[in-house]
């Protein structure tokens, strides 16, 4: 029997690292989004009402330090993990972070692959905690508190799981005509004719392979804008 889905609630002030965090959250497999707060004292209600497995807490919230939420949920002995996403790097807060138990710590700019592994981090300890018998052993133990790499399914060609060979040719044949430096998604649908989430699973795996690199930055509306720039032309051209 598969496990519930992973309970998580975002509180964050700044709507577009709120957008990035749930458009982070969206990439991952069995999530359910309980809540986005963008104060303490909203968090502190649903976390009094609602079941959640994992907080991706902001350090600096309007009027209230999310370390705060963190001290409430040390008194009462909730089971549940805590990611700080914060630019907080002030050696006393990460000190606090250690003293009140955050799993993880990220600071702002973060990249995808960098959350995903705070988070599958999460959810392995806790299905690890879930299944174990009355003695953990050693590879228990492993699981629960050595970091982890987001392991993937692959196809009998070595790519993630829907991906094909032939289309990642032409995704690199299509980067490799650009004449700009950095692009974008949408860049290259008038090459491959594929469709914009097509596109960013190729461009995702690319990236996490070091082929390219992948930037954001926030625009007015809507969700954050991601370009990519090549970093291994001669893998891309392997690749064609």
């Amino acid at each position: 029997m598969a496990d519930a889905p992973l309970r998580v609630l975002i509180v964050e002030d700044d709507p577009m690292v709120m957008r990035l965090n749930v458009e982070y959250l969206n990439r991952l497999d069995n999530i359910s989004l309980v809540a986005q707060c963008s104060d303490a004292p909203s968090a502190l209600d649903v976390l009094e009402h609602e079941e959640v497995d994992v907080v991706l807490l902001d350090v600096y919230l309007r009027n209230r330090s999310g370390l705060d939420i963190l001290r409430h949920l040390q008194r009462t002995g909730r089971d549940v993990d805590v990611v700080l996403i914060t630019a907080a790097n002030e050696v006393d807060t990460v000190r606090a972070a250690r003293r009140l138990g955050v799993r993880d710590y990220l600071v702002k700019p973060f990249e995808f692959e960098r959350f995903q592994i705070a988070v599958e981090a999460c959810r392995q300890a806790r299905h690890t905690l879930k299944h174990v018998s009355e003695h953990a052993t050693q590879r228990d133990l492993d699981h629960l508190f050595q970091p982890i790499k987001a392991n993937k399914p692959v196809g009998s060609d070595g790519l993630p799981k829907g991906l094909t060979a032939p289309s990642l040719a032409q995704i690199a044949r299509a980067i490799l005509a650009l004449e700009e430096d950095t692009f974008t998604t949408e860049s290259l649908i008038p090459a491959t004719g594929m469709s914009r989430v097509s596109i960013r699973k190729y461009l995702k795996y690319l990236t996490e392979r070091g082929v390219l690199g992948e930037s954001f930055h926030y625009g007015q509306v809507g969700r954050p804008s991601f370009t990519y720039r090549c970093l291994d032309q001669g893998e891309l051209t392997a690749l064609v």
